[in-house]
């Protein structure tokens, strides 16, 4: 195995690090006695990849023949889902198959080469991808551009997560094209100026396993969505090169991510070197070129005790015609989260100023816990907190797995150009004490986020508001809006809701209603006049 040595990260930083968890633990201790939000735990995995960096300790980064790793914890800490099940993916599939190969079906796209670069995590997030939207269409997304313009502290064969990949693609950032941003190692710098196509609008976080034949999450996900991105520890000691097979079993953290692609229930036990307690392995997609293991895949024994962590799904990626532009202050997406003393629920807000005459059409967030619950709120004409302007749209619903979601709002909510509006959400995390997810400039990680004061906003209570970054630097709350940009022909004000881009004719007529668009010439047999 080939390590870096003495390489060092930022001047300082160790101790930086050290004074940001004190300042971090103390601010909890403060919070609980003022009522002020708290900000979740780090996780420990992250701060001791960190420390072993910044005091040039061995990390792996490379397997002796020279491919790439580059998994790295995120700060976000999701420990409390270990295991979880009740109705995280609808009613259980009952007998799954002892075997399942999506390469037999077709769902999985040819395998890729990261090279000595440690961008395994983006080549793990298109193998999800890519296999989700099979076979229905066929893609080839840029590695290259998002291991490139991922936005974090993190060089471009440094490493990554997931949580950095949903937030370049929840932004729009991407994906693009293989073709428009070939793959190249040593590359740190991308094309401008190309063109996105897709929106991702959902990414889902299957629990991690509990144990060793704890796996009904991870198969039910493969056979109800396609790859899945997950996490493993690389040691080339652990891997049988005859028998492409791979089991580890010792404590370290996740270095490397890779994509399941289906099990089998009787793979022989005898295969692994070491020899697990019993049969069984997933099927695995990586990312060092089909000359390597069998054609480019592997087996991980169900017994190994990191695989089965960080589970994603990158499970919907949109045309690009779904929405016209999106409001958004946290381009870093979920670094961390926060909350209030004792409660699962917490309310949160973003306020945007409409840039045309629009159609609010959804909202994201991100949630942490199985079964969350929410309740959202759009006002209008607000100033200075975000509730004390006009409630013009609601929506309520509950979202079975944590992750990344959008929420649609049909009938859309009309906006005026110049006008302020507001996204407020009511969450509820079962489980999980810091329901409100946020942007928090971690020192080597996140720390190019940035926000000013007027933007986001959180509450206890839904009544009593209070700037965030009254409580934490360039810090903002993860919400965003979506909109669809009317055409407006004849100048009354309202777009035409026969357009594509304003398909809403109940929005655009009515005229004996004075309080349906006063003015408008238009009549409610669903054409406009424009």
């Amino acid at each position: 195995m080939n390590f870096i040595g003495k390489e060092r990260f930022r001047s300082g930083i160790s101790i930086f690090i050290f004074i940001l968890i004190l300042i971090l633990s103390s601010f909890t201790v403060n919070a609980q006695e003022s009522g002020v939000p708290e900000i979740a735990p780090i996780n420990p995995d992250f701060i001791s990849r960190n420390i072993e960096r910044v005091n040039e300790l061995n990390v792996e980064v490379l397997t002796t023949d020279g491919h790439g790793l580059g998994l790295i914890p995120s700060p976000l800490d999701l420990s409390h889902l270990k295991g979880q099940h009740a109705s995280i993916l609808g009613a259980p599939i009952v007998g799954y198959p002892t075997s399942y190969d999506l390469r037999t079906l077709g769902k999985v796209t040819p395998v890729r080469d990261q090279g000595n670069c440690g961008s395994c995590w983006s080549f793990a997030t298109y193998g999800s991808m890519e296999s989700i939207l099979l076979l229905a269409e066929t893609w080839d997304f840029s590695e290259n551009n998002l291991k490139n313009t991922h936005g974090f502290d993190y060089g471009h064969c440094y490493g990554g997560d997931a949580y950095m990949s949903t937030a370049y693609l929840a932004r729009w950032s991407g994906p693009i094209l293989e073709a428009d941003d070939p793959y190249n190692p040593n590359s740190n710098v991308s094309p401008t100026g190309l063109t996105t196509k897709k929106h991702l609008q959902e990414t889902l976080i299957i629990p991690d396993r509990t144990n060793s034949l704890d796996n009904d999450n991870i198969k039910q996900a493969v056979m109800t969505y396609g790859g899945l991105y997950t996490t493993m520890y690389w040691n080339d000691s652990y891997y049988n090169l005859t028998n492409k097979a791979y089991y580890y079993n010792g404590s370290n953290y996740a270095n490397h991510a890779v994509t399941i692609v289906g099990w089998d229930d009787n793979f022989d036990r005898t295969r692994f070197s070491p020899v697990p307690p019993g049969n069984g392995a997933f099927i695995i997609k990586n990312s060092w070129g089909t000359a390597w293991g069998e054609n480019g895949y592997f087996y991980i024994s169900y017994y190994d005790t990191i695989v089965g962590s960080g589970n994603t799904a990158f499970n919907s990626a949109e045309a690009t015609a779904n929405y016209s532009n999106v409001y958004q202050y946290d381009p870093l997406g979920w670094t961390s989260s926060i909350g209030y003393t004792g409660s699962n629920t917490a309310w949160f807000s973003n306020i945007f100023t409409a840039t045309a005459n629009e159609q609010l059409s959804a909202v994201s967030f991100y949630t942490a816990s199985v079964n969350s619950s929410y309740e959202i709120y759009i006002y209008t004409g607000v100033t200075s907190t975000p509730t004390n302007g006009s409630l013009i749209g609601t929506k309520t619903g509950a979202i079975s797995l944590p992750g990344y979601h959008t929420i649609s709002f049909n009938p859309s909510v009309t906006l005026t150009s110049g006008q302020k509006f507001s996204v407020v959400v009511k969450l509820t995390t079962p489980g999980f004490n810091y329901p409100v997810p946020i942007e928090y400039p971690f020192a080597g990680y996140s720390s190019q986020a940035t926000a000013g004061a007027g933007q986001s906003f959180v509450s206890s209570n839904g009544i009593g508001w209070s700037d965030i970054t009254t409580f934490f630097t360039n810090t903002n709350v993860c919400v965003k809006a979506f909109i669809r940009t009317c055409t407006d022909n004849d100048g009354d004000g309202y777009g035409n809701p026969a357009s594509a881009s304003c398909a809403h004719p109940e929005l655009d007529c009515n005229d004996s209603n004075t309080n349906i668009h006063p003015g408008a010439t238009e009549t409610c047999n669903n054409i406009d006049d424009d």
